[in-house]
């Protein structure tokens, strides 16, 4: 056979040709099918809507945190009346009598009527307004259990002594003022003036201040919210006003006062905030005119918040009382003058 004839593929000692396909070699992939085998292997893309899913579960966990944020301080706010008020004590204390209505009114056997909320905290007590100051009712409280109303152990025995059967509590609030007005019925005038002492925060003994003396205690605000939460963390004075057999204790202090040691002057919302014996003033005037007349007062009638019996002329609280006890003639107004009612 001549080398230019041609031979039969895949015969021995054929030569091929460098262009001839091979026929026993494997034929490559076609590109569709190795795109396929391609895509199989790889990884697969998260679709779209995946992301957009974390998103706003996402935005909805920060509004749950947000609106539980918002509930809690909502929540906190409506419960801070029941907070512990603080336990602490006025920088300025003076004992006052208030003369006429320790006569009227010297014990409960005279005046055996228990006191009302309606009597106490509403009609003139809702808002009090004097001396250019207009104070509202915040708060309030009337319980048998007078202890609940101080702290202090040397206040709390004070209290137990003097046969403590009722207290009464107002938290008052102004543009510039805040304080709390306080009332212990108590068995006798005696009984009065002995709780007004025992709330005196002693004198240290050989006139050293430095001495450490214990303090007997004071009223506690009824409310612990603010800014009743700030009541003696400031400048605050007070009067314990002796009214028969009640004790009025009226405390403020200024919104603004955050230190015992910014003296100012209190006697103005003082004696603005002392129109709280309002009721007291109507009780006199009642058992006053039942005397002059020879008649029998409403003894053991319990008071709804009227107006117990005529009241004459000129409004009560638009008097002055008597200053201080220590070393004071009775009839002679003194220092920080409390309002009392006509006839004192």
């Amino acid at each position: 056979m001549s080398s230019s004839e041609p031979s039969t593929p895949g015969r021995p000692g054929r030569r091929r040709k460098n262009n001839e396909p091979d026929e026993q070699q494997t034929p490559a992939p076609s590109q569709e099918g190795g795109r396929r085998r391609s895509g199989g292997r790889r990884k697969k893309e998260p679709r779209r809507f995946g992301r957009t899913l974390v998103i706003l579960v996402g935005t909805l966990v920060v509004a749950l945190i947000a609106l539980g944020v918002v509930l809690f301080f909502q929540l906190s706010g409506d419960e801070g009346s029941d907070a512990a008020a603080p336990q602490t004590r006025p920088a300025d204390y003076k004992v006052r009598d208030a003369g006429n209505m320790n006569e009227v009114l010297a014990s409960r056997e005279i005046d055996g009527r228990v006191l009302n909320e309606g009597e106490l905290f509403e009609r003139r007590n809702a808002e009090i307004s004097s001396q250019s100051i207009d104070f509202t009712l915040e708060e309030s409280d009337l319980t048998d259990d007078c202890s609940s109303a101080v702290w202090g152990e040397q206040a709390t025995q004070a209290l137990a002594d003097a046969d403590c059967s009722q207290a009464g509590r107002a938290a008052y609030l102004s543009d510039n003022y805040f304080g709390v007005a306080t009332v212990f019925n108590l068995a006798d005038v005696e009984g009065s003036r002995a709780v007004a002492e025992a709330l005196n925060l002693p004198e240290p003994e050989g006139g050293d201040p430095e001495e450490e003396v214990v303090d007997p205690g004071f009223v506690l605000p009824p409310s612990g919210a603010e800014p009743f939460d700030r009541l003696g963390s400031g400048y605050s004075a007070a009067d314990a006003i002796v009214s028969g057999h009640y004790l009025v204790v009226v405390w403020v202090q200024p919104t603004g006062s955050d230190s015992v040691d910014e003296r100012v002057t209190l006697s103005t919302p003082l004696v603005a905030l002392a129109n709280f014996r309002d009721p007291l003033f109507r009780r006199m005037i009642e058992y006053d005119d039942d005397e002059s007349t020879g008649t029998e007062g409403a003894e053991g009638t319990e008071e709804t918040g009227g107006e117990p019996g005529t009241e004459p002329g000129t409004e009560p609280g638009t008097e002055e009382v008597p200053g201080e006890v220590p070393g004071q003639q009775e009839g002679l107004p003194g220092e920080g003058e409390v309002p009392v009612a006509p006839g004192e």
